[in-house]
């Protein structure tokens, strides 16, 4: 009976869950200046994370008007999100924000937040049926500003990729023209003629020297 009760409970939230934010027109994460997104992770996630702070702040799941099976999954449900807001992904976001560039650095972060948003949704699948309005209400509003950023975030994260790939592709292409390139040929450098040796003048022969004819007694 218990387990029958569980599973109409689910089928019941998650059809109601999916009209009313369905329903809600995503809202854009906005940069700090106002004006459009931030390169950053941090600056693109922001806004969301704040909404969904103050949405964890004034829940109190274990007084939500549901079975205690549901009950308890709800508790431990928000509890894993405050950590993951407290500890878990600062770090990754930091480490994202030092090299918005590189897809290696956003990955973890981008994983991060994907897994966030699914327990998100069924905390607000949940509290959509039994929680009070201002919470449910609290939780819809983080749920959709969430998913806005999420998708923001993956696009950064597929640029960051492109650019890498783009970055690649040149660097192939300057190594194989270098590889490719002839060597510059020495100029062939012409000896100069050996110097011409001057002839030696010819010594004139000496006069022999006349002997003084010898006289006979």
């Amino acid at each position: 009976m218990t387990r029958t009760i569980h599973t109409a409970f689910l089928l019941v939230t998650m059809s109601a869950t999916v009209a009313s934010l369905s329903a809600q027109p995503p809202s854009a994460a906005q940069g700090p200046d106002g004006t459009g997104t931030s390169a950053t992770p941090s600056a693109v996630l922001r806004p969301a994370l704040a909404s969904l702070q103050q949405a964890i702040d004034i829940l109190h799941p274990e007084r939500w008007k549901a079975p205690a099976t549901i009950t308890a999954e709800s508790i431990s449900d928000v509890g894993s999100i405050q950590r993951d807001l407290g500890t878990t992904l600062p770090p990754l976001l930091t480490a994202a924000d030092a090299a918005p560039g590189s897809a290696t650095q956003l990955l973890p972060a981008y994983r991060n937040i994907e897994a966030l948003y699914d327990v998100l949704v069924r905390v607000t699948q949940t509290a959509v049926l039994a929680a009070p309005t201002q919470q449910s209400a609290a939780l819809q509003q983080a749920t959709s500003r969430l998913q806005q950023a999420r998708r923001e975030f993956g696009d950064l994260l597929q640029s960051s990729a492109q650019s890498q790939d783009r970055r690649l592709h040149d660097a192939q292409t300057q190594l194989r023209t270098v590889q490719n390139t002839p060597p510059p040929v020495a100029p062939v450098c012409t000896p100069p003629p050996p110097p011409v040796k001057k002839a030696k003048p010819h010594a004139k022969p000496k006069p022999a020297a006349q002997t003084a004819p010898s006289t006979s007694h």
